[in-house]
């Protein structure tokens, strides 16, 4: 995406070109500090991403009012880390709101969009360019076959090469965020500690990290290496107790989890990751989850 910056060190003269190119389309994004955050006229501003809570309501309110100006609608994301999770609650109950709550995207969410931005980008080509390369097409489907010789199109438009999981708790790359519902009300997460070690042994230990209960304490949640997932899929046997899945978008959590156990005392333990899968560009270089 092409951006400009607007803060409060750049020359009046330049904000005032900056700001007319944001109104006129020049660019689509704007990174700011809180100089933007009211008083100036910015119509159709369709998203306002906060990089954290800010500490008074009163800014929180003027960012994000930024967006859904003049009977449209819009939509206002807030990134936050697990400590700041306080100040969410504040502007919550100041502002008389309720967030929702969601996860990191995954991978498959990634690559889901990516596709649709490269079926844009295809449908933009002028016939009379098509025909130029209608020869290499047809000796790529005659190679592939028709269907996997456009995926494969599709994912170097995309700037793919290849796809790394990552955690829907953190975001920590090369982790699989997993789901394990229990049939009954747990007090606590060594219960389903005793679950897991029943089937996937003494080791599963040092293997999981993150682990929160769920919302309700029907279960947790909790990361694993992307590596092990095959090897834990093939030791665990669903049973009426137990239930084990890959999370496909992270579920609703208890706000105070009961017990700072051994995968919670490792939540955010300072793995760190660009996340995602590799791309040139954007997805190499912006995407920081």
């Amino acid at each position: 995406q092409d951006a400009q910056s607007l803060h409060g060190d750049i020359p009046q003269k330049q904000r005032e070109i900056t700001l007319k190119g944001f109104r006129n389309g020049v660019f689509e994004v704007l990174i700011a500090t809180n100089v933007a955050a009211r008083g100036l006229d910015i119509p159709e501003v369709d998203l306002v991403i906060q990089c954290s809570p800010p500490k008074d309501v009163d800014s929180y309110i003027h960012r994000s009012g930024r967006t859904g100006r003049a009977g449209r609608t819009g939509v206002c994301i807030c990134l936050f880390q697990r400590r700041e999770e306080d100040l969410l609650k504040q502007v919550e109950h100041k502002a008389g709101i309720t967030f929702k709550r969601v996860g990191v995207p995954s991978a498959t969410e990634v690559i889901k969009a990516s596709s649709n931005d490269a079926k844009k980008l295809l449908e933009d080509i002028p016939p009379s360019a098509v025909a130029y390369f209608r020869k290499s097409a047809q000796e790529l489907i005659d190679e592939k076959g028709a269907v996997d010789a456009l995926a494969a199109a599709l994912a170097h438009i995309s700037g793919a090469a290849y796809i790394q999981q990552r955690s829907l708790l953190n975001s920590t790359a090369g982790y699989v965020t997993m789901v394990l519902k229990c049939s009954i009300e747990m007090r606590s997460m060594s219960y389903a500690w005793r679950g897991l070690k029943e089937q996937l042994g003494e080791e599963v230990d040092a293997k999981i990290s993150a682990m929160r209960l769920l919302k309700g304490k029907m279960g947790v949640c909790f990361d694993i290496p992307a590596g092990e997932l095959s090897n834990i899929q093939e030791q665990w046997s669903d049973t009426r107790r137990w239930q084990l899945s890959v999370a496909k978008e992270l579920p609703e959590l208890e706000e105070y989890p009961q017990e700072a156990g051994r995968g919670f005392s490792r939540f955010g333990s300072g793995r760190q990751s660009n996340g995602g899968f590799k791309r040139n560009n954007w997805f190499k270089n912006g995407n920081r989850g």
